[in-house]
């Protein structure tokens, strides 16, 4: 089972968070992230390479992310 603490927090670093926040994307937040819809908002971005700003997150990443989606956003 993929958990958004276990698994997906640790994923993001200190600069993605901030960076984000700006945008009121809350990445840090749990609560916010395990909500499915802004699960998928983030997902869509992450998967086109978008985020974060520096470069593309490797693919195994993005399929870990779309994994705990798959499997209902668990916190």
């Amino acid at each position: 089972m993929v958990t958004y603490t276990h698994d997906i927090r640790t994923l993001f670093r200190p600069q993605d968070i901030s960076c984000m926040a700006k945008h009121d994307v809350r990445l840090a937040d749990q609560q916010w992230m395990c909500d499915p819809a802004n699960a998928a908002n983030v997902y869509a971005v992450l998967s086109t390479g978008k985020m974060p700003p520096d470069g593309p997150w490797p693919p195994a990443q993005v399929s870990l992310f779309k994994a705990w989606m798959d499997e209902g956003c668990d916190p």
